[in-house]
């Protein structure tokens, strides 16, 4: 048994001496780059490029197959969410009733075995994705959202009219009980065809100096929908309370953007336009940065700057991202 042991041990060894090599090539070519153009970051570049090759370190942007799908926030659906923890992206909109309704973004590659509970369509949510035109996972929705799906070219998979796929779960109370499973999923987006987008569609990076921001509180004016993050330093996400559930997901990123409420509608749908600018915050790692979002046209997803004008970079990892009226509705505290 020593020869395996010793022949292990010498593989071991051959792959850090060339790792090493690797790294010092590496180092020594940025070195020479900063030399002549001054420092820009080539050395951390170069060497972040030669770890991802070999690895060790998670490539910042890559091409995924995504699709979206709608689920419920309604207090009594909450302890039956599946699927988020999951998501690339979890984007959380207010509803009719100024409660807020999910729409998550999911890599093929990484689907959970049962998603839901699904719900209805809304304008804003197609808008929101009109750049990817991720097909979409739905059951049921306003007409005005029918209608943008239709002229954007948006495949909205409706669930009220394929009962095989969805189905529904008799011990939750409806409409909180529509799911479907995993494998019903990707059949469905896959024939409607995915979106191969390079993602994630923003910056990600390092961490500037920010302040201290270890618990976060959003107020909806009511203690069944109010919301609390709270910042965990063994994952570096946060963990979420709504109301008095907690969520599976752990969203290394929240992004809370502050969105204006243009009209309510008829049975109380809400208008909310997602061209234009705005404020911004971004906790990420217990810290809180003042930012601004920016959206010139629907075929362009959000853009995000530092107060300075710098591109915001995030974490890598999920990213919670909330439209709210006003950043009035937020505080928090550098405590937990």
């Amino acid at each position: 048994m020593r020869f395996p042991s010793r022949l292990f041990a010498g593989m071991c060894i051959v792959f850090v001496c060339a790792t090493g090599a690797l790294l010092l090539s590496a180092a020594t070519e940025a070195n020479r780059s900063e030399d002549a153009s001054g420092y820009v970051g080539l050395r951390g570049r170069n060497i972040s490029d030669v770890l991802s090759r070999l690895n060790l370190l998670p490539v910042g942007t890559r091409e995924r197959s995504l699709f979206s799908l709608i689920v419920e926030n309604h207090e009594d659906a909450r302890p039956y969410h599946q699927g988020l923890a999951e998501a690339l992206l979890i984007q959380e909109y207010p509803v009719e009733g100024f409660i807020t309704r999910f729409l998550l973004t999911f890599d093929t590659a990484n689907v959970p075995a049962l998603l839901g509970p699904v719900r209805s369509l809304r304008p804003y949510f197609v808008d929101t994705i009109l750049p990817w035109k991720t097909p979409i996972l739905h059951a049921g929705g306003s007409p005005e959202a029918f209608e943008r799906a239709g002229s954007a070219g948006i495949a909205a998979i409706n669930g009220l009219g394929l009962p095989k796929e969805f189905v529904r779960d008799d011990g939750i109370p409806a409409p909180h009980n529509l799911f479907i499973d995993h494998a019903d999923a990707l059949t469905l987006v896959k024939k409607a065809g995915t979106a191969n987008i390079r993602w994630p569609p923003y910056d990600t990076g390092g961490m500037q100096s920010r302040s201290g921001a270890l618990t976060i509180y959003i107020d909806y004016r009511n203690p069944a929908h109010n919301t609390r993050y709270t910042h965990d330093v063994f994952s570096q996400g946060y963990i979420r309370e709504n109301g008095i559930t907690m969520s599976a997901a752990k969203p290394m990123n929240v992004l809370i953007l502050e969105i204006p409420i243009e009209s309510i509608g008829e049975y109380g749908r809400l208008s909310i336009p997602l061209i234009g600018r705005g404020n911004a915050l971004l906790f990420r790692g217990g810290t809180v940065e003042r930012a601004r979002w920016e959206r010139n046209n629907l075929d362009k997803w959000f853009t995000f700057k530092t107060l300075d004008g710098d591109s915001l970079t995030l974490a890598r990892g999920q990213t919670w991202l909330t439209v709210i009226p006003s950043l009035t509705q937020v505080e928090w505290e550098n405590a937990f």
